[in-house]
């Protein structure tokens, strides 16, 4: 079986990178990933298995990004390294410095 994440074989052509500039935040999901790599906390397969392993209407929904943040989060509350009320809560933090953006 296979899940939504499983794109091979599907029409869709080359990949379009002009569709926008890569945002700031891409950049950090990007830069954050790597480092948790650098540091051992998790591997490249661990990410991708959180990654599939969202429900299928989420995966859909999310963008390439968004899918890394979505599985990075899972990660580190799998591993204990964070706990989900210590992520909500910086998020809170952060939405009122800057202004519930």
């Amino acid at each position: 079986m296979t899940g939504v994440h499983d794109m091979g074989g599907s029409p869709g052509g080359p990949i379009d990178k002009a569709q926008h500039e890569v945002e700031d935040w891409e950049r950090l999901a990007d830069a954050v990933t790597t480092a948790l790599d650098g540091k051992g906390i998790k591997t490249t397969d661990e990410h991708r298995r959180a990654q599939e392993s969202l429900p299928p209407e989420e995966y859909a929904s999310l963008s390439y990004y968004e899918r890394w943040v979505a599985a990075t989060e899972r990660l580190l509350v799998e591993k204990g390294v964070l706990t989900c009320e210590e992520i909500d809560g910086k998020v809170e933090e952060l939405k009122r410095r800057w202004g519930g953006r």
